[in-house]
């Protein structure tokens, strides 16, 4: 299979002679330069050629795919010719997905680091450090249940950085409005204009344009419909018209890879320093039209493109835009971009006639030039995003020079080890097919016409047929193989014999870290984002708290800023390990906290989580509820033991919470009154404070049991 080669567009238009990394923003009325535009984005598809090709061979070495496969994992011939098959025709030709086993163990090491990971904000400037746990836990809210689809976006994300070496994710805001199919009825109408005799109009002849007219204004609707609508309601008594539901607005992260969604300058050693970035979607007709719309694109443009532009690949084969793209899913055909219109968007930092720089977005697509009915471009003008940066941020598995793309896939690496592995194999599989059926030496011009067990093989002198001499198998393939797989594994920090676990660890750790430094630098973004679109008050539910009441989070100061910070310990799954880092801190605590700087209800939180997240989302309250339901229960307890009962305080309850309730129970002048005379009560109070006071006291020995002192 070839990866159809990614070149420039062939020029169908005139160029600007000055750099589109160096121009200024167009002034007044006037729009981007077309040429320069389209120069720019075809100079850098032909720059990144060289990351795009390698790109493919990581995929190729990813899913063990190679020319003249077969789905039986064995050598055949081609057009009938036994001479292009090596050893021979049915020889093994097996797949081994041992980068692709890699890069799953990484993905899903990622994957769970960004679900487990302790999120935190940092107030930049000294802002208020009790609204940093407010914004924390909003963060948390928002990141997990309102941003669409998070969970496959972070996990594209640790798929293209572990495949291709680098990734980008994009941060948006994006406003949705659905239209819902609504009944409308005579009554209905009548609720809406109580002033006008909705029946009569409706039967009056020659009132017809007059009521269109009014449908046209109240819902929007063309008068097409609009008659439609008044013939129903004639004929029917009700109608359907078309109703902008309830507006929605939400951030949007993507993950983008660098060979097929988005292309960065590959002089660039910044994102931010990048001249331009270069985005690649593409669009159903539907879709186009519905931008028109909802998001004010050229209306001119979108139906020129949809003409013009159905089928076109933008990242394409030559100078043909109808070639045809391999499919990266895994069926593995060609297939036509039918009915679909490519579309990119520029993003350029541009300057002003004053020298200040800012993010300009142009959507257009580069085989559709200006001309008499459209300007060459849906959509131009100043990203409207106040922190000023690309909506971009990107990912990297590893430095090895300032330049972004300077970086290796997994498979890059890897290919050698997985090669050697196929061969070993290949050898012992094809070994054992000599063993089982040895060549058979038989007289020239007699060959077997059966060959079995219990085949009757004629033969005029003893030994005419015979198996031939075969090489022997290599008995070491087992032990070098073994050998192959402990040195990848040992490269790509696994647990293997040969490795040092504190190193493997240490490597997972660092890989881990700067997974999740990437995504507080766009969950930082997001933040921002909200800042400028997101509703001035929203009340959230704490993460991890599914009992807590409602939270209420405000906007406060637009200037307000907070770096986010995840962490995570890949050794968090060792439980063991866990066990007895639990257990140090536990004796940590009781030993040397003597100013109560430690916040046990958060220590109890942690160690929930590491034992079983499921359960600490159930089990675990906020300490306000978790202490209103002791003081409500030990108060119950002290009421009962008030009008007569005998009662006992339950086992387990919180000693110095329940001693609280009870001192301030017996502190009351009218207690201490009937406590004076009522012997009887005296004892019952009593009784509940001492078996408080014993709770604390086998708490403490607890303690000193554990831990000698």
């Amino acid at each position: 299979m070839r990866r159809p080669r990614l070149s420039s567009i062939t020029d169908i238009g005139t160029q600007s002679q000055t750099d589109p990394g160096l121009q200024l923003a167009p002034q007044g009325e006037a729009g981007p330069d077309f040429g320069a535009l389209k120069k720019g984005y075809e100079d850098c598809i032909t720059d990144n050629q060289p990351f795009i090709d390698q790109c493919f061979l990581n995929y190729q070495t990813r899913y063990a795919l190679w020319p003249g496969q077969s789905a039986d994992g064995k050598k055949h011939a081609r057009d009938g010719k036994n001479g292009d098959v090596t050893p021979w025709d049915g020889a093994s030709d097996l797949r081994v997905y041992l980068v692709d086993e890699a890069i799953n163990a990484k993905v899903a090491m990622k994957g769970m680091a960004f679900r487990k990971a302790n999120l935190v904000a940092v107030p930049v400037e000294g802002n208020d450090i009790k609204r940093a746990k407010v914004v924390e836990n909003f963060m948390r809210w928002l990141i997990q249940t309102q941003i669409p689809e998070i969970d496959r976006e972070v996990e594209l994300l640790a798929n293209y950085i572990e495949e291709k070496g680098a990734a980008v994710t994009g941060q948006f805001w994006e406003v949705c409005e659905e239209k819902t199919l609504q009944t409308i009825r005579l009554a209905d109408f009548q609720r809406q204009f109580p002033q006008l005799d909705v029946q009569v109009m409706i039967n009056t002849e020659g009132l017809e344009d007059d009521i269109c007219a009014l449908f046209e204004e109240q819902y929007g609707c063309s008068k097409k419909k609009a008659r439609k609508m008044l013939a129903e309601l004639r004929e029917k008594g009700e109608t359907t018209v078309p109703m902008v539901g309830r507006r929605k607005s939400y951030p949007v992260i993507r993950a983008f890879n660098l060979d097929e969604d988005l292309f960065i300058p590959t002089s660039a050693t910044d994102i931010e320093r990048a001249p331009a970035i270069y985005r690649v979607q593409y669009f159903t007709p539907e879709q186009l039209r519905a931008f028109v719309r909802s998001d004010g694109w050229d209306e001119e443009w979108v139906e020129s493109a949809i003409e013009k532009c159905r089928g076109q690949l933008l990242t394409h084969n030559g100078t043909d835009p109808y070639s045809q793209p391999v499919s990266r899913s895994f069926i593995y055909v060609q297939q036509r971009f039918t009915d679909l219109i490519g579309v990119v968007y520029a993003y350029q930092r541009l300057s002003d006639e004053d020298g200040v720089s800012g993010i300009y977005l142009t959507i257009f697509n580069p085989f559709l030039p200006p001309d008499e009915n459209q300007k060459g471009y849906a959509k131009f003008g100043l990203l409207p995003y106040a922190h000023g940066q690309y909506p971009f941020v990107l990912h990297r598995r590893e430095m090895l020079s300032r330049r972004l793309h300077d970086t290796r896939g997994l498979p890059e690496a890897g290919k050698p080890w997985q090669d050697q592995i196929k061969a070993h194999k290949d050898s012992r599989i094809d070994a054992a097919s000599l063993a089982v059926v040895p060549p058979i030496g038989y007289p020239v011009g007699r060959p077997l016409s059966k060959w079995g067990p219990g085949a009757r093989i004629p033969e005029r002198r003893q030994g005419e047929y015979h198996f031939m001499d075969r090489p022997l198998p290599d008995m070491n393939t087992d032990s070098s193989e073994a050998q192959l797989r402990e040195d990848f594994k040992q490269y790509a920090g696994f647990a293997s014999k040969e490795a040092d676990p504190t190193f493997s660890a240490l490597k997972n750790q660092w890989e881990t870290d700067k997974f999740l430094a990437g995504l507080c630098k766009a969950f930082k973004q997001v933040w921002s984002l909200y800042k400028q679109f997101g509703p001035d008050e929203q009340y959230f539910r704490v993460i991890g708290l599914k009992n807590d009441d409602p939270a209420l989070m405000q906007k406060g100061d637009p200037y307000e800023d907070y770096d986010i910070i995840m962490a995570y310990d890949v050794q968090s799954m060792d439980w063991e390990r866990q066990e007895a880092k639990m257990e140090a801190m536990a004796k940590l605590f009781a030993t040397f906290d003597r100013n109560g700087q430690v916040d046990y209800s958060e220590a109890l939180q942690i160690g929930m989580e590491i034992i079983d997240p499921n359960w600490a989302e159930r089990v675990i309250r906020p300490v306000d509820v978790g202490s209103a339901k002791v003081v409500s229960e030990t108060q119950d307890v002290v009421t009962k033991a008030a009008v007569g009962f005998d009662v006992d305080l339950p086992l387990g309850t919180p000693p110095q919470l329940a001693m609280q309730v009870i001192q301030q129970y017996a502190a009351a002048p009218d207690v201490q009154q009937r406590m004076a005379t009522d012997e009887a009560l005296r004892k019952r109070i009593e009784k509940l404070a001492k078996q408080a006071q014993f709770q604390d006291t086998q708490m403490q020995n607890a303690k000193i049991g554990r831990y000698g002192a």
